[in-house]
């Protein structure tokens, strides 16, 4: 299957053929090649000097900023076109590294959603562990509220007289002086 086939019609094919000879006389411009998003690909020069050609990318489609460009051009004509690649890839190629790219993402997305799975069968397994600790609770406050008798003083705490919460807040209510507690003892040197 050609992905070019779609974009260009075969005249125009033809006349890109015939670009890319560099034969032919007074010629400054020269066809490499095309991307699967049907930008082309051209070495010209300005003076003539054939040793050192500039590069430049035509876009398929026009674009109204020329950031936008960036996100058709795939890695290999990047770096074709600030020459860190000396040959530009072909169609094969590019496709070879489409098939790749999707393979990856697919397996991302297998991953993701196994661990997506995992979480959710740890929330489930701490949400049951924390209902039976709650549960456990609850019957044990409802055997203390049974075995608690009713003439206990007004400012006792209901829950049970070994709870260290109620014992500090009964030692911190009749030892409590605010200006005491305010107070900062004087450091003296020696």
């Amino acid at each position: 299957m050609d992905p070019i086939a779609s974009k260009y019609s075969v005249w125009r094919r033809l006349i890109h053929q015939f670009q890319i000879r560099r034969d032919i006389p007074f010629r400054k411009k020269f066809f490499v090649g095309y991307d699967l998003h049907g930008n082309t690909y051209w070495e010209f020069s300005l003076d003539g000097n054939m040793n050192r050609l500039r590069r430049k990318m035509e876009p398929y489609q026009e674009y109204m900023f020329k950031a936008d460009y960036f996100s058709t051009v795939p890695p290999p004509w990047l770096q074709w076109l600030r020459r860190t690649r000396v040959e530009p890839p072909t169609l094969q190629e590019l496709m070879a590294e489409q098939i790749r790219q999707d393979g990856i993402k697919m397996l991302a997305s297998q991953a993701d959603e196994k661990w997506q799975s995992q979480k959710l069968l740890l929330e489930q397994e701490q949400s049951l562990k924390l209902q039976t600790e709650l549960d456990r609770l609850h019957q044990e406050e409802s055997k203390q509220s049974k075995n608690v008798t009713t003439d206990s003083a007004p400012n006792q705490s209901i829950n049970s007289p070994n709870d260290p919460w109620a014992q500090a807040n009964q030692a911190h209510e009749q030892d409590y002086n605010p200006i005491q507690s305010a107070k900062i003892p004087i450091r003296r040197n020696k």
